[in-house]
This record gives C-alpha cells, structure tokens and sequence, in this order.
C-alpha cells in the first residue's frame, strides 16, 4: 500500500498495517477507538455528530458491536441489508481492498459534511493546514481536495460496495456525522441509504442507536 495511503488511514485513526486484513476483519478492525483525528473533526460540523466520532472513534461504529448497536442487533442490520440484495449474485461473496474502503469512508466523510452546504473556501484551506501539519503527502491531500471537488453523489458512493458489511459500515458513519434532522442531510440520507439498499427499519434503529448515544454525551 501506497505511503500516502497509510498516511491517511492513520489520520483517521488507523492502524498502518493491513497486510494480514480482510473482509470483516478489514477497516472496522484496524479502526482505533477514539480517534478520528483532525479531518473528521474539521469536517463534522454538527456538535453533538463530532462529539460522538471523538468519543467512540469509527471502531465502536462500524465494527460488528460496537460501543453503540451490540452484536446481535448488528448481526440482525447485516441480514436485513443482505435480503435486499439478493437478487445480486456476487453481493456478499467478496470484500473491497482496504485502501478503497478507506477512499470510500473519506468520500463518505466529505460529503456528509457537503449535504448541508458546508465547506467554504476556508474550511477548505483549514483541512489543507491540518493534513500537511499531520505529514500527509501530496497525493494524499490530492485524494481529500478530490472528494471535496465532487458533486454530491450518493449513488456513486454506494456503487462499489461489495458486501453488508460495507454497506452498514458506509450508511452508519455517514449517519453518525451529519444531523438528520437537517432536511438537505436528511434528504443526502434518504439518497444514500436508497442506494445502498438500507431497509427503513434497520435505518431506524441506526438513527435510534445513535440519537441515543449522542444524547448521552455529557455538554
């Protein structure tokens, strides 16, 4: 894997080494509980949203459990998403890279930082300063000046997922750092979970699991 790649898992919070990761042992468990680092922080705007990513960090989030939906719930969200994608032959049966999940989780960032119409040219210049103080390498700014460049699209963002697992792990970050009670968010939310094929239910135990935990947040 690229340096600049590593670079930039480790600002959000990763560990370097993915050599012996895959699957479901992929991202979610490199991921290190509390850490987000500064692009999230930058990019999330919503109090109560940035004060959960850095309490929990992506790892209680998106891994099989968590700190916030529990195993079994987790499991029953995987086999909902499965059902409807059933009637796509090689969903379920392989897993992306691991440096195309950490592109994707970027994407995923930016844009819901993008679907209530943020990210002025100086917060544009504030993640810049950030990630060349944090030692990113050029093609890895280049990576997030690209995402923040792209229309919002919640279809291509869905497009390559390859499994629940990534489904979830997508739709459960993306819901934990925008307000959904904002209609651009939430209308960016309904697109997304539509194009990920999320069940309304499962999207409403996600909501109701984190609403409860930001809730819980002291401040």
């Amino acid at each position: 894997m690229a340096n600049w790649m590593n670079q930039l898992q480790s600002l959000l919070g990763q560990k370097g080494d993915s050599s012996s990761q895959s699957g479901e042992q992929g991202l979610s468990k490199l991921l290190v509980p509390g850490a987000l680092g500064g692009l999230a922080g930058l990019l999330v705007s919503n109090k109560s949203s940035r004060k959960l990513l850095t309490k929990y960090g992506t790892s209680a989030l998106l891994m099989g459990g968590g700190a916030v939906a529990g195993t079994v719930l987790w499991n029953k969200y995987k086999d909902r998403v499965r059902t409807t994608h059933q009637d796509e032959p090689q969903f379920g049966v392989q897993s992306s890279p691991l440096d195309v999940r950490t592109e994707r989780l970027i994407l995923a960032l930016v844009f819901a930082a993008k679907s209530d119409g943020h990210i002025d040219d100086k917060e544009r210049a504030a993640i810049e300063l950030q990630m060349r103080e944090a030692g990113v390498e050029e093609q890895g700014r280049a990576l997030v000046a690209k995402a923040i460049d792209q229309p919002l699209d919640p279809q291509r963002l869905a497009r390559d997922v390859k499994n629940e697992e990534e489904a979830l792990e997508l739709y459960f970050l993306s819901c934990a750092a925008i307000d959904a009670d904002h209609f651009m968010e939430r209308s960016y939310l309904n697109a997304l979970g539509d194009a990920l094929k999320i069940p309304q239910d499962v999207r409403d135990g996600i909501e109701s699991d984190l609403k409860q935990q930001k809730q819980a947040l002291p401040g």
